[in-house]
């Protein structure tokens, strides 16, 4: 008995945290490609009239359909859809399917080498992985604090990880 608490204990020595730089690194690949993603999704979708209009919307130009109709309301339906589908779903499902896969990382993880799990070094489940991409937005809105976190913090925790009870280890390359 003591002998198999003595190898998980060698076995969790040889973990390291994925460590800021690690993660940013992944998170800009991420980024890339959920743009890229969302950008071939909402023109498939149908929903380039929402991207146009918000366009339009930001530059303060009248709003107006392909019709010329001007569009009074403060969030144009297309806008809307296309804001949903976009920026909220699309990331939610890249991140959520993959870093609950057998792989238990996204693209930019896997390519950084960082792996997610959780605090028992476990895979997660689809719903501990939404709940850690939802968290981000705390981690977002205090100023980046919860992701500056991950460069102060003992396992390298940002709050989005803290709140999902996860941990992000690095996966050094075997060599045999």
């Amino acid at each position: 008995m003591s002998d198999i608490n003595q190898n998980n204990q060698i076995s969790d020595e040889k973990r390291f945290y994925a460590g800021f730089g690690r993660r940013i690194i992944a998170g800009i690949i991420d980024g890339i490609i959920i743009t890229l993603i969302a950008g071939f999704a909402a023109y498939y979708l149908g929903l380039t009239e929402g991207w146009r209009m918000l366009l339009m919307m930001i530059r303060h130009e009248e709003v107006r359909t392909m019709d010329g109709i001007l569009v009074t309301s403060a969030l144009p339906g297309q806008v809307a859809t296309f804001l949903l589908v976009t920026v909220i779903v699309i990331p939610w499902l890249y991140y959520a399917i993959l870093e609950s896969s057998k792989n238990q990382a996204t693209l930019g993880k896997m390519a950084a080498r960082a792996v997610v799990t959780d605090l028992h070094g476990n895979q997660i489940t689809f719903a501990r992985a939404s709940l850690r991409h939802f968290s981000k937005i705390i981690s977002i809105i205090t100023c980046f604090a919860g992701i500056f976190a991950i460069a102060y913090t003992r396992h390298a925790q940002g709050f989005h990880d803290i709140i999902a009870a996860c941990l992000v280890y690095y996966r050094p390359e075997k060599i045999e």
